[in-house]
């Protein structure tokens, strides 16, 4: 009896590790393809030796860019806004 108990355990066991196999996705090697992964390294504020890696999508890195420049943007137009021309 008690070898009915664990056999199901186990072959439950098997199909997991199997269907973990499964889902997986493959792996991608176009540079340029918007889901492939890039780290960089990124210094810690504050600290002279402190370094943090950072690994993004293409399309992540794309997106942090984009809202960077949008900060720049706005924080130009509000300054520029003060300005006079005389």
């Amino acid at each position: 009896m008690a070898v009915a108990l664990v056999l199901p355990g186990s072959v439950a066991f098997a199909q997991e590790s199997t269907a973990e196999e499964k889902e997986q996705p493959e792996k991608i090697t176009d540079r340029d393809h918007p889901d492939f992964v890039r780290c960089r390294t990124e210094r810690v504020v504050g600290s002279l030796a402190k370094k943090r890696k950072v690994c993004l999508t293409n399309r992540e890195w794309e997106e942090f860019a984009r809202r960077g420049n949008d900060v720049a943007r706005q924080t130009v137009a509000q300054n520029a806004a003060g300005m006079t021309t005389d």
